[in-house]
């Protein structure tokens, strides 16, 4: 595995989990909201504005990590694309064995049967 898929792999685990943790946190902002309902009050609705910013804050920090999360499947695509291009027999030498290996294992299930 080369360095640069294995920085593409990081990369891609850090957005997922960045996004996941942002989704969260958007959740519980939205449940707080739900709970303090129309309720009055200096302090809540201090806490209602701040929960409200929270949440829009989170919303710009998810289109940003799905954004870059779009760029790294494209750099891989690009990648893949130019090492297609500059090794062509190999890459096609590499479709050859993976579809041989599909083939074996496929004929071995369709055995047992």
């Amino acid at each position: 595995m080369s360095i640069q898929s294995k920085s593409y792999e990081n990369g891609m685990r850090n957005s997922e989990t960045t996004v996941v943790e942002l989704n969260r946190i958007v959740a519980q902002a939205e449940e707080l909201l739900k709970t303090l309902g129309e309720e009055g009050g200096a302090a809540v609705d201090a806490v209602r504005a701040r929960v409200l910013r929270t949440v829009s804050q989170a919303k710009v920090r998810l289109a940003d990590a799905g954004t870059r999360v779009r760029g790294a499947a494209n750099d891989a695509a690009k990648a893949t694309d130019t090492y297609v291009q500059n090794n062509p027999w190999k890459s096609i030498a590499y479709g050859a064995a993976a579809g041989a290996a599909v083939a074996l294992v496929a004929a071995i299930v369709l055995r047992r049967d």
